[in-house]
């Protein structure tokens, strides 16, 4: 019979004496270490990130493999919270995160996080001026997030976390080029198709399904439909294709399309 013997946990231990966990459950449970309710964040510390609120990353100890300890990305170095954690436990936290056996880790994960929080939260200029943090890719998925959804917090606008207005001044500091041809972008995306998961007192919806070839010309995607009529705001907030966006859709690369409410031809322009 064999028999496993658990290697002690000394980081463990020691991130628990130092105050910065309550115990081994809930350290494994967060998988890193948390700004404390209070802790004084000065700019652009104190920004609405889930990446500047959880900024350390925990692997769990496993079998024979010791827990480990690092940071969700390089140039967190400089968080006061991560100093403070430093000067706890007496050495410098790995800038690489802490992966686990497989070699996974969430930093990637908490780099979307940093462009979508803030998108979400307004805070679309503070994310540009911390773009280090996060990903060109993540910003582009982050316009495309805040262009199909709305706040929905009380009083909350129903049109998108951005305008389009907004999205665009985005894609210009990214260096984006804009597509020449609108329309074959948009068709890019799913063919439109109704569903009503609230059966029928719900209403019927029409999702915005597929992706763009890149997430660069998703975002474009979502700009030039809402620009252009293909896709509206239901009253939930929730961007989806509009007649004139479905009309548009089925007729392919025709010169003209048939608009369903009015049994009129018009120029697909």
């Amino acid at each position: 019979m064999t028999t496993t013997t658990k290697t002690r946990d000394a980081l463990g231990e020691q991130i628990i004496t130092a105050g910065l966990a309550e115990n081994d459950f809930i350290l494994d449970l967060n998988g890193g270490l948390t700004v404390p309710s209070g802790f004084p964040l000065p700019s652009p510390w104190d920004l609405p990130s889930r990446l500047f609120r959880f900024p350390i990353e925990v692997c769990k100890a496993r079998g024979d493999r010791p827990r480990t300890i690092g940071l969700r990305h390089p140039d967190l170095a400089g968080h006061p919270f991560v100093q403070h954690v430093e000067a706890a436990l007496g050495f410098k936290l790995d800038p690489n995160g802490a992966p686990n056996e497989n070699g996974y880790s969430t930093c990637e994960s908490f780099g979307w996080f940093h462009a979508v929080d803030l998108v979400t939260a307004g805070q679309w200029r503070a994310l540009l001026d911390t773009s280090d943090f996060t990903t060109t890719r993540s910003i582009f998925n982050a316009v495309d997030f805040g262009l199909r959804y709305s706040d929905h917090s009380e009083g909350g606008k129903r049109h998108g976390h951005l305008s389009t207005s907004e999205a665009r001044q985005i894609m210009d500091e990214l260096g984006a080029t804009e597509p020449t041809n609108r329309a074959s972008i948009i068709r890019e995306l799913g063919k439109p198709s109704a569903c009503n998961s609230e059966g029928k007192k719900g209403g019927e919806r029409w999702p915005i399904n597929g992706k763009a070839s890149s997430l660069e010309d998703q975002a474009w995607a979502m700009i030039f439909g809402i620009e252009d009529g293909w896709f509206e705001y239901d009253r939930a907030g929730f961007l989806q294709w509009s007649v004139k966006g479905r009309d548009r859709y089925s007729a392919g690369n025709a010169v003209t399309y048939v608009e369903a409410k009015t049994g009129q031809a018009a120029f697909a322009f």
